[in-house]
């Protein structure tokens, strides 16, 4: 029989639930069960794993990762000029709510309406009816086309990770992977006392100065959790890393005995495909205390860490949005070309279907050319730094 690691209740059948190593709201999968009963798997999921996967949230949308259940919520973000938008998990940008104008011109009242969807168009079209009843609903929504905008600004991703409920979900994990390698999680005493007692210091620090991957695929924005022990120096560390940008070293215990120790679980979120991957950890106890005191990330490290996997997935977005824009641009062009489905195009209407699709993609083309999305400014939470 195991006990529950925060609560020490007797983990039984009846209680027993399925951790995830790495959060499910993530992109995890990997599970193990004997390690927190279902109280308080749902406690700290709801608790600590919600607040690391909201300071996460806008990354989850940028790479698209998978998820075994549940959608991406929506993620507001803002632009450098200043406009708000909604990041969706189907990967488009639209408004946060519907926009709706009203003017008075020559003696009649106007609304300009901007909606997300035609049943939003519709609900709104509905309730302004019931002030004008002579409105007719179907020929104002025949009015309606689909139009592409595109930002001013370039999108900022919200990228930060802090504070002691996105610390602790960051050691379970490690306490976790400790669980599912067939090692007793009792006997990391300083992570049991971090994710036990709410007022103990932090156990883990930042770590950019080198990689410690040591065969990093190119630009895939892993998630990974590693275990290092080695008795020589009493030394049990963890590793996890999110999104191949976000890196931490975990301190498990000083006091290790068992034999030397290095396992380690990674998968690319976007796909749920496993990773066979090698973390070297070999910090002694000065060296923990430097990481602490965030001796080892320097912003350009973080930047570098962040270049290498944003730019493959910003160039995999952009031919995404091309496929879309070209799409959107031939259909626009046959419902406005002159022509009835089945019809073969004269060639009058087959000048006007090249005139409308080159219109709709000139816009997308001028704003491909230049970046669409920058990281904000990383924020470590310096209220997790020094145990």
């Amino acid at each position: 029989m195991m006990n529950c690691i925060i609560c020490n209740e007797i983990i039984t059948p009846q209680n027993d639930s399925a951790e995830h190593i790495i959060p499910n709201s993530i992109g995890g999968t990997l599970t193990v069960k004997g390690f927190l009963c279902r109280s308080c798997n749902n406690v700290t999921g709801e608790q600590w794993d919600a607040e690391l996967a909201s300071q996460l949230n806008g990354y989850c949308h940028f790479f698209e990762i998978k998820r075994e259940r549940g959608f991406i919520p929506n993620q507001i973000v803002r632009t450098t000029a200043g406009e708000t938008y909604e990041m969706c998990a189907s990967g488009e940008l639209r408004l946060p709510k519907p926009v709706v104008n009203k003017a008075n011109e020559n003696g009649k009242v106007q609304y300009k309406i901007v909606a997300r969807s035609l049943s939003e168009a519709r609900g709104i079209v509905l309730n302004i009816k019931k002030k004008f009843p002579n409105c007719n609903i179907e020929t104002t929504l025949d009015k309606v086309e689909p139009e592409a905008f595109y930002p001013d600004g370039m999108i900022q991703i919200p990228s930060q990770i802090g504070g002691h409920k996105a610390g602790r979900s960051i050691v379970k994990s490690a306490v976790a992977f400790m669980h599912y390698i067939a090692m007793s999680a009792e006997i990391c005493d300083q992570a049991l006392l971090y994710l036990q007692d709410q007022n103990a210091s932090a156990c883990f620090g930042y770590y950019w100065t080198s990689d410690l991957i040591v065969n990093r695929p190119t630009g895939v924005p892993l998630h990974c959790v590693a275990i290092s022990g080695d008795p020589t120096n009493g030394m049990l560390l963890g590793y996890v890393e999110y999104f191949g940008i976000f890196r931490t070293v975990i301190l498990l215990s000083e006091t290790y005995a068992g034999p030397c120790v290095e396992k380690c679980h990674a998968i690319d979120p976007r796909t749920s495909e496993q990773l066979d991957l090698t973390v070297r950890l070999s910090f002694s106890k000065a060296d923990m205390i430097d990481i602490f005191e965030y001796k080892h990330c320097t912003a350009k490290d973080v930047e570098q860490a962040g270049r290498a996997v944003l730019g493959p997935a910003m160039a995999h977005r952009q031919e995404k949005a091309k496929s879309r824009a070209i799409k959107d641009a031939i259909q626009y062009a046959f419902r406005n070309c002159g022509a009835q489905p089945g019809d073969i195009l004269t060639e009058e209407q087959s000048r006007i279907v090249v005139q409308l699709i080159s219109e709709k993609l000139a816009q997308f083309y001028i704003n491909l050319i230049r970046p669409r999305y920058v990281p904000h400014p990383t924020n470590l939470g310096s209220d997790m730094s020094s145990k």
